[in-house]
């Protein structure tokens, strides 16, 4: 069973489409179908990202997640070890000229854990994670 990490901009796509026209629609189903089917690893600011005050005014969005979240095929990732780095990265990219923000750098942290395996990255932002998951062999959809 390949495990998957998806990111903050898939939850989003997942569960509160109303920005998206129908052909983003189908291909967001077809992304989510493929994760019925992978263990989900889940780092924690993931969902903080996602369940802020947009998604929450959202009920249907919001009774949807919360009944994918109860899935058993869902592991999340405490986010402690990752905190302090992610944030001196976030930092470190953004006076580099090429801002990544605070959740991405977790990301790409949790991603390059030698401890944690990812076989695919679910994103819709390949560009931030690209060489990582190049280095790391990781597919991205």
């Amino acid at each position: 069973m390949d495990r998957v990490l998806a990111d903050t901009g898939v939850w989003y796509e997942m569960f509160d489409p109303r920005r998206l026209d129908a052909d983003e629609i189908r291909e967001i189903r077809k992304k989510a179908e493929i994760l019925d089917f992978c263990r989900l690893v889940v780092p924690w600011p993931t969902l903080y990202e996602t369940l802020r005050s947009r998604m929450v005014n959202n009920r249907i969005a919001m009774q949807l997640m919360e009944n994918y979240l109860k899935r058993p095929n869902l592991e999340y990732v405490d986010d402690a070890p990752y905190r302090e780095e992610a944030l001196k990265q976030a930092f470190s990219w953004c006076s580099r000229g090429r801002p990544l923000g605070m959740v991405d750098c977790l990301i790409r942290l949790v991603l390059d854990d030698i401890k944690i395996k990812i076989d695919v990255l679910a994103t819709v932002d390949p560009k931030d994670f690209v060489d990582v998951c190049r280095k790391k062999r990781i597919e991205i959809i």
